[in-house]
Order: structure tokens, then C-alpha cells, then sequence
């Protein structure tokens, strides 16, 4: 290697790695996240340790490409900045991802990327520049391995990483999709633990597990949680969903203490959209609480969709229900009277939607071991009240609507049809809200997601450009 590629290799990395503290004025130790090796470009391996890291021919990059370390033939053709390496804050939980600015190509491991998209890279991955053939560099991960026992069908295709929560029969991460970039939620749920799981009796088969995932890849609404792929192992099914950035309705609750009659207005609007959009096609959800309720940002007005079909069910219109299932706190009473033995129907969605507006508007639970009776006593009684000081401010109406969602005898308990049509959901101002909020989804899925690949790209013509 010659004195000026050695100048230029240490100059890119000097100048990427000199960050200084502002409050010592002594060096800070840079974060490491990734590094470079040259291929067919004559560079010693670059330690990347800046956010975003630049390739070109013009001197601001930090890495600059000359005649000294590229062929002519090649140099001649690169941009004054090609591409990009970056990673959010060099936070080592994050995807690395590279944008090509070129006019005439980066490529991928062979494809390539297109001007001005991104992909995300992963370990061993191979950059091209202007042809696919000339291979520049490869990039190592330094990042911790998140993979570890996830299927290769979705490391190839996503980037694992944080974890966002755990329940009793699986585990729930975020990946972003290589090629889009888009963030999605992916639900692990063991197939060796279904039996153990509290809410769920008589798993006796594994392939009941699919049950959730069979059910959500025939679902399309915008209140209802979309399943984009899945991969079913052995051991585990490995569901890809949508990515909720605004967290569960509980969360909410507890962080506002209650939410406004209005925006409980909004929520229960459109969570009753869902389970009548869930009714009609034969699905009782039996599960609906507000932790399976996911907000779409963390705006007061904001889509909602509902999600879990861990305990949903097919059922023929005048089919019932026998398994015994449930979160205690809002289960229909129904559902304890018959401990598991008897029959029961969609209804049991109905109850549980009058215990979420109850907790939305109040902050509280109409039923809980705290109020000196065993709970099971309170549902099956539907012994309730509006006593705490959060009701003095809610409507009548509005507790008038609740009341008959905890009806006992579920004879006697409203449909979801009647609920939509009940005085207290119409509200002009929400019912316009909540139908944008539903519109705008529909419009938004129905649109070509980023970096697909829409266009042909060809690859740029091997023949030599004036220089």
C-alpha cells in the first residue's frame, strides 16, 4: 500500500473518532459499532465510531475514494458522496442501515439499492460500488447478537432487536425489515409452554398454537392488528405484526390516571368498530382488556387497533363456546357460572368492553379482589358502582351504556350492533374523528411501502464516462 492510501485510510478514521467532551476537554472513548474491511478498494479495515459515516470522491466524506485506492475506470464513476453507513447514536441495539446517493449504483450483495434508499445492512454483507461485480468493501456488526435461536427465514429478512414485553406464553420484539426499513413487532409464542399458560385449557395439541396466526392472516381493518408473515417452527410460531409506537391503552390509562369522556369516546368508538368487524366474520376475541389494545402514537386522538387472538376462536353463527378462558378481571360471568362446563357466546366480547370503558373512564376496575369479595363473587353478581370521584364528571349516558354491557344475563346483554348504534356514540365530533383516524389507515396501508421496489432498476452501462 503507498504512502498516500495509508494518509487517507488514517485520515478517515482520525477524523470519524475525534470526539472530545465539552465539559473536560478530555477525549471521550467513541463506541465502536462496526467496521469496514476493503475488498477491492487498497484501505486497511475502518473502525466506524460516528453516526453516520460518508463514502465519495469529495474530501468531506469520511472516507474519500481516489485513483490511489480505486481503479480509474471505477473512480471516475463514483459520486462525490456515494453512500452512507449509519446507526442511530452508535446505540448498538439499533440497525445499521446504508443509503445509496450515488447516480451511478451501490450495491448490496449483488442488487442494487437505489438512489436515495436505504436498506439495513448485517454482518458479512458486501458493498458494490457502480457495478455489481466490483466488490468494495464488507461490513462487519460489532453489535451484540439478538438473534440467537430465531429462524434464518427472519434473520435473512429482519433485524432483531430490543425486546418490548413478555407475557405468559411468548416473548414480543422489535425487527425492522431489511429492505424497507419499516419497524414491525414480532410475537414468539413456545409451543412447549402453551399448556402451562393460566388463560388457555385442554392445549393438548401444538398445532393449536397457530390458532392466533390462522385467524389474523385473514383479518383486514384498521382497528385490528395486522399479521405480515409468519414462520411456524417446531418449537415456536414467529409472528411478524404491525409496530404500535404508541404502546397499550393500560399504559395510557395509568400514565393520565383516567382518560377523558371524550377521548374514552374515541377509544371505545373504534374498539367497538373492530369487534363488530370481528363479530361478523364469526371471531369472538375473548380476550379484549386494555393491554391488548395498541395505540398507534402517543397523541390523545389517535388510531387504536386491537390485538391478541391468543383465545380467539372461529364459530358458526349458532355455535357456542366452551373453553373456559379468560383474564379473570374481565371475564364474563358466564364464563365462571359454567367453570368452563357450559356454552356460552359472542357476548363475552360485550362484557369485557364495558369493563374497559368503565377502567377508561375512571381509572379504576368495576371488579378487583380489593373490594373485600372474591372477584369471581363480583362478576358473577355483576356487583359494581360508579362511587369513586371520577364518575361525578362522566355523563349518566355513559354509565347508563355500561350498566347494560355488565348485564349478568347475557340474554339480556346488547350485541355489538346495538352498542354502535347507542346515543352516547353519537357524537359528530367523534364519530368524524374516529372514521378519519380509520380512513387514513386504510388510505396508508393501501399506499407502496418505502424503499419497496417499485421501479426497474438497471444496472448502470459498464461503459467508461468521461472523466
Amino acid at each position: 500500500m503507498s504512502q498516500e492510501q495509508v494518509v487517507d485510510t488514517q485520515r478517515a478514521t482520525e477524523s470519524q473518532c475525534s470526539i472530545w467532551s465539552t465539559m473536560e476537554s478530555q477525549p471521550i472513548e467513541p463506541i465502536v459499532w462496526g467496521r469496514l474491511y476493503g475488498k477491492n478498494v487498497h484501505i486497511k479495515s475502518l473502525d466506524l465510531c460516528v453516526e453516520n459515516f460518508t463514502v465519495g470522491r469529495a474530501e468531506d466524506n469520511n472516507l474519500t475514494l481516489n485513483e490511489g485506492n480505486v481503479p480509474h475506470k471505477i473512480w471516475c464513476r463514483v459520486s462525490n458522496k456515494h453512500f452512507e453507513i449509519s446507526r442511530e447514536r452508535g446505540d448498538l441495539s439499533k440497525p445499521v442501515y446504508i443509503q445509496d446517493f450515488s447516480r451511478n449504483g451501490t450495491f448490496l450483495n449483488g442488487e442494487i439499492i437505489g438512489k436515495n434508499k436505504k436498506r439495513i445492512l448485517q454482518d458479512d454483507d458486501v458493498i458494490s460500488i457502480i457495478r455489481a461485480d466490483c466488490k468494495a468493501f464488507v461490513f462487519k456488526d460489532l453489535g451484540p447478537n439478538n438473534s440467537s435461536g430465531i429462524p434464518d427465514e427472519i434473520c435473512n429478512n429482519y433485524f432483531i432487536s430490543a425486546k418490548l414485553g413478555s407475557g405468559a406464553c411468548g416473548v414480543v420484539r422489535l425487527v425492522y425489515n431489511r429492505r424497507t426499513c419499516i419497524k414491525y413487532a414480532m410475537k414468539q409464542v413456545k409451543k412447549n409452554i402453551l399448556s402451562e399458560c393460566a388463560t388457555i385449557t385442554n392445549a393438548k395439541n401444538s398445532s393449536k398454537v397457530l390458532n392466533e396466526a390462522l385467524i389474523m392472516k385473514e383479518l383486514e381493518h384498521p382497528c385490528v392488528i395486522k399479521m405480515h408473515d409468519i414462520v411456524d417452527k417446531p418449537d415456536s410460531v414467529y409472528m411478524i405484526l404491525e409496530f404500535m409506537k404508541g404502546g397499550d391503552l393500560l399504559t395510557r390509562i395509568v400514565s393520565k390516571k383516567r382518560l377523558s369522556e371524550r377521548i374514552s369516546k374515541l377509544f371505545f368508538y373504534q374498539m367497538c368498530h373492530a369487534v363488530k368487524y370481528l363479530h361478523d366474520k364469526g371471531i369472538t376475541h375473548r380476550d379484549l382488556k386494555p393491554d391488548n389494545v395498541l395505540l398507534d402514537t402517543h397523541d390523545d386522538e389517535t388510531l387504536l387497533k386491537v390485538s391478541d387472538f391468543g383465545l380467539s376462536k372461529f364459530v358458526n353463527n349458532d355455535s357456542v363456546l366452551k373453553t373456559l378462558c379468560g383474564t379473570p378481571l374481565y371475564v364474563a360471568p358466564e364464563i365462571l357460572l359454567n367453570s368452563g362446563r357450559g356454552s356460552y357466546t359472542k357476548k363475552v366480547d360485550i362484557w369485557s368492553l364495558g369493563v374497559v370503558l368503565f377502567t377508561c373512564l375512571s381509572g379504576t376496575l368495576p371488579f378487583s379482589e380489593d373490594y373485600g369479595t372474591p372477584v369471581a363473587e363480583q362478576i358473577k353478581k355483576g356487583d359494581f358502582s360508579f362511587t369513586h370521584s371520577a364518575w361525578r364528571s362522566v355523563s349518566q349516558v355513559a354509565k347508563t351504556l355500561i350498566m347494560e354491557m355488565l348485564t349478568v344475563n347475557y340474554n339480556q346483554r346488547p350485541n355489538i350492533d346495538y352498542i354502535l348504534r347507542h346515543k352516547w356514540l353519537k357524537d359528530p365530533e367523534v364519530v368524524r374523528l374516529g372514521r378519519n383516524l380509520m380512513k387514513e389507515q386504510m388510505t396508508k396501508s393501501a399506499a407502496p411501502e418505502p424503499n419497496s421496489d417499485n421501479e426497474n432498476f438497471l444496472e448502470p452501462p459498464v461503459k467508461r464516462r468521461r472523466c
